[in-house]
């Protein structure tokens, strides 16, 4: 009696860990926004390309980049509009979780069937990839936030919907995958064809390994593949007309010197060992199933693939060794593809009566703590968080003071210029400098150049211009409105505002 209450309650708990996973996670990326050093110019350039068409801009258009579908084919992101339209920022990790809460009640659903070793070892892995510590790097993105944050559930979504066979949402989330950029083709195709080996392998263990791979199945999967990630770079050539594209200056960075050489060196050794802790979790299951060692290099493959492709992407910013393919975006699609994986491989292995050792919840712990070891090496990122009680107690004070980061920026110049932010009619442009653009996520913020004029991409008549009085005193600004703006009273900041508005709101 006593075994089988600690067994419900042990089961209760890790039914419970994803709903605290969840909020955590929510809170833990609001505070970073609003209290971090950082300035998240990508967060606020993702929150702009998800809520603007909605806002009467034009389609994935932004103020810093301009027509952003010139670089990236983002079409998935204007879904979250749903969310930032009325939520800012914070609309980018509230969809987020959604997408993980409802990933893991579809999981707990589905896998109902298996027995009790099965459905915790399969739930405990889960966790570990989507809240383990190289998950948390991932999510903390130092440069804000970018779409490729939700290949983890959607990727995982489209595992488990094709293994259960349930083709209308296998069709649902492949579509929102496909939309997520230009290469989630590629992550799909790899995955389908790692599905199709572990597929093949069920219903016929004794064939030779080279069936598996070179058959008619996996030729049309990668032959449609190629052709669809072969329109959708045309596209964006189309979109760019003459301009080189971003694939060309990725490629025109590159020099063959040894700063080129450490570069592959040093992401070579992140692929490895990405690959490695992500792999750790399938053993339990390999273990008692029928050539494993296909499936491992199979698996490796296609990680291969991805790898190459993502470090190509980070050639862009070459010379730099660090990031490059550690970078957040990057690395988050490498762990999503073996999440993905693993999702399909578990749940189709248990469907054939193949059971994981019994030393799994041992295989998926050593795992968590490789990557507490290793998760602050393979993940780039720029933070620390400061534990100590006085540290703690002032981030409970701000938790209070701004309920729960709903109502933020408690005092100072953030709270007046985030206030004002407030009370601007939707679509409204500010020009700010670059260290208040967090402040205003509820219009369009552009910051200065440093040559002092007017930013690039300014589609109307801005309603606030801010300067820094200092800059101002030593001519770095070249540019002022003539007239129809009120000056606001503030003690560091010569803020203009439109006199019209600014009489009807506080007058």
């Amino acid at each position: 009696m006593l075994f089988k209450t600690m067994g419900r309650s042990a089961n209760a708990f890790l039914i419970v860990l994803p709903i605290i996973g969840c909020v955590v996670w929510f809170f833990l990326k609001v505070f970073q926004f609003q209290t971090s050093p950082e300035q998240y110019p990508d967060g606020m350039v993702i929150l702009q390309l998800s809520k603007g068409w909605l806002e009467g801009r034009p389609f994935l258009f932004d103020t810093i980049y301009g027509n952003h579908a010139q670089q990236h084919n983002y079409y998935f992101i204007p879904l979250i509009g749903i969310f930032t339209r009325f939520m800012g920022v914070n609309g980018l990790f509230m969809a987020y979780v959604c997408f993980v809460g409802l990933f893991f009640w579809v999981y707990n659903r589905g896998s109902a069937h298996f027995n009790v070793a099965e459905r915790r070892a399969i739930w405990l892995t889960a966790l570990v990839y989507i809240f383990g510590p190289m998950a948390y790097f991932m999510y903390l993105d130092y440069f804000g936030w970018h779409p490729e944050q939700y290949f983890i559930p959607l990727l995982a979504f489209l595992a488990l919907s094709f293994a259960q066979r349930k083709w209308g949402m296998f069709i649902v989330w492949l579509t929102l995958v496909f939309l997520v950029k230009e290469s989630s083709i590629v992550l799909i195709c790899c995955l389908f064809l790692f599905y199709s080996v572990v597929d093949q392998v069920i219903l016929n263990p004794s064939r030779h390994w080279f069936r598996y791979i070179f058959n008619k199945r996996n030729l049309l999967i990668t032959s449609v593949s190629v052709v669809i990630f072969l329109i959708g770079l045309w596209w964006l050539s189309y979109l760019n007309g003459s301009q080189s594209s971003r694939l060309n200056q990725a490629f025109s960075n590159t020099q063959l010197n040894t700063t080129f050489f450490y570069h592959i060196v040093f992401s070579v050794a992140v692929g490895a060992l990405t690959f490695g802790l992500g792999l750790i979790p399938f053993m339990p299951w390999l273990r008692t199933f029928p050539r494993k060692g296909l499936i491992i290099w199979v698996l490796a493959g296609c990680f291969g693939v991805l790898f190459v492709m993502f470090a190509t992407e980070a050639l862009y910013y070459f010379p730099a060794i660090y990031p490059g393919v550690s970078y957040p975006p990057r690395i988050s699609g490498l762990w999503a593809f073996m999440l993905s994986a693993f999702v399909y491989l578990s749940y189709r292995v248990a469907q054939a009566g193949f059971t994981p050792g019994q030393n799994a919840i041992n295989w998926i712990l050593t795992g968590c703590l490789l990557q507490f070891i290793f998760g602050t090496f393979l993940v780039a990122h720029h933070f620390t968080f400061d534990t100590k009680p006085s540290a703690i107690a002032k981030s409970a004070s701000y938790m209070i003071k701004t309920g729960l980061g709903f109502d933020p920026y408690p005092e100072g110049d953030a709270r007046q210029l985030h206030g004002l932010a407030k009370e601007m009619p939707v679509g409204s442009e500010v020009i700010v400098p670059f260290q208040y653009l967090r402040y205003f996520e509820r219009v369009y913020p552009s910051f200065w150049p440093q040559d002092g004029r007017l930013p690039a991409h300014i589609l109307g008549r801005p309603l606030m211009y801010v300067y820094e009085k200092e800059l101002v005193q030593n001519g770095a600004y070249h540019v002022f409105p003539a007239k129809g703006y009120k000056t606001i009273p503030n003690e560091h900041l010569l803020i203009l505002a439109d006199s019209s508005w600014y009489n009807l709101k506080f007058k």
